[in-house]
């Protein structure tokens, strides 16, 4: 196993997150075109909770398709991406920061947004890395905004040897999930667990 080390100015060149991440780049556009037909139905419930011309962030945004269709919403949406063929790809959807989610509170003023959209984008945290962004989302968002995330459910967590490339996973199951949830300063709306388990949540006070 790969241990999540991090040098003083940087996460270590060791650390699964940075490596799974950057395996997308060996096929973004590939990338893209499979996953471009997802999660409509997700992105429509979620922004029917959302004021009109809400501010949204879309964490770990990969190429971009849901910074999309929040925009052709109306939507004040953003984008931040770790992997920088993602980063460039979503930045065409609109503004997209090339950074770390782990590092998230601090690249954005608190109580910015009205919406996060973390779709999939904490697959390759480990367990606290996942617990300390949660809380970092809470701080971000408007009091009652409102949180999408999902975490995979099914497998286990290590390294996955998958069709494309090697990443590191963490699996929850779908209590577990929704309680690091609540603790982060949420009120939990609704769940759906299938292969991912998702969590659909409000800001707390």
């Amino acid at each position: 196993m790969c241990p999540p080390a991090a040098a003083e100015n940087g996460r270590h060149q060791l650390d699964p997150v940075a490596l799974s991440v950057a395996r997308y780049s060996e096929h973004a556009a590939d990338y893209a075109h499979q996953h471009a037909g997802k999660m409509r139905d997700r992105v429509e419930r979620f922004t029917a909770a959302l004021p009109d011309a809400a501010t949204i962030l879309d964490a770990g945004c990969g190429p971009g398709r849901d910074l999309a269709r929040f925009t052709a919403a109306g939507h004040l949406a953003q984008g931040i991406d770790l992997n920088p063929e993602f980063a460039s790809m979503a930045n065409a959807c609109a503004p997209t920061l090339l950074g770390d989610l782990r590092e998230v509170g601090s690249l954005f003023a608190a109580e910015t947004f009205d919406g996060i959209w973390a779709c999939a984008c904490l697959v390759h945290l480990p367990t606290a890395d996942t617990r300390d962004v949660l809380g970092q989302f809470a701080t971000l968002l408007r009091p009652a905004g409102k949180l999408y995330a999902c975490v995979k459910a099914v497998g286990e967590t290590g390294w996955l040897d998958e069709p494309d490339a090697r990443r590191w996973y963490t699996v929850w199951t779908p209590e577990r999930f929704t309680e690091a949830v609540r603790q982060a300063g949420f009120d939990v709306d609704g769940t759906t667990t299938d292969v991912f388990v998702e969590v659909w949540a409000s800001r707390s006070g």
